[in-house]
């Protein structure tokens, strides 16, 4: 295993131009996702990849989107925080995360929180411009609780999260390919979280 320094990642927009080949992540999804679709869906400007690099080697890499999030996703507590601030509206504005990568050699680095601040942070300056409240994602069963402990709270309720981690467990048994694809979908208040990072 590689030992990094986190400060000297350089993150860089990916134009096409990269290689991109060697970057394996263990996961043959997000992989598969990087090598053929990144910079196509990119040139039909439906998302934009951006890499990690590290000593000339791609390490991580994600893709962003815009996207919103609906108020009865939400749940009461955040219907009644907008609706006392007389802002009733059906969806908010969210960037979302469309995929997120660490190479399986610099795995458990911190790596993947890294990339998170990063685009806390870059979402943060594009709020200056735009409306942009959230940060979503559907994130992979199997990579639940690194989003969990990086602040990122569940849409779902309890009962309804409890029957999707059933599900996976019955997919894992009979299908494992299958399972590993199943995800649950998370958000980031960037308001509520600006704490975290500016107190």
């Amino acid at each position: 295993m590689h030992c990094i320094n986190l400060n000297k990642i350089k993150i860089v927009l990916y134009d096409g131009n990269q290689d991109v080949s060697e970057f394996d992540c263990g996961h043959e999804d997000i992989n598969e996702f990087l090598y053929e679709n990144a910079h196509e869906q990119n040139k039909f400007m439906l998302n934009s990849t951006y890499l990690a690099y590290f000593d000339k080697k791609i390490i991580g890499f994600f893709t962003i989107l815009t996207d919103s999030i609906k108020i009865k996703e939400l749940g009461n507590e955040y219907h009644e925080k907008f609706k006392n601030k007389n802002m009733v509206y059906d969806a908010y504005p969210a960037i979302k995360i469309g995929r997120l990568g660490v190479h399986k050699n610099f795995l458990n680095q911190g790596i993947g929180t890294y990339l998170l601040q990063w685009i806390f942070f870059f979402c943060i300056e594009l709020s200056k411009d735009i409306g942009l409240r959230f940060i979503t994602i559907n994130a992979y069963i199997l990579v639940y609780e690194f989003y969990k402990k990086n602040f990122y709270e569940d849409v779902y309720h309890e009962k309804r999260l409890e029957k999707e981690f059933k599900k996976y467990l019955k997919a894992q048994k009979r299908d494992n390919n299958r399972a590993k694809k199943m995800t649950i979908p998370l958000f980031f208040d960037l308001y509520d979280n600006n704490k975290l990072f500016f107190d």
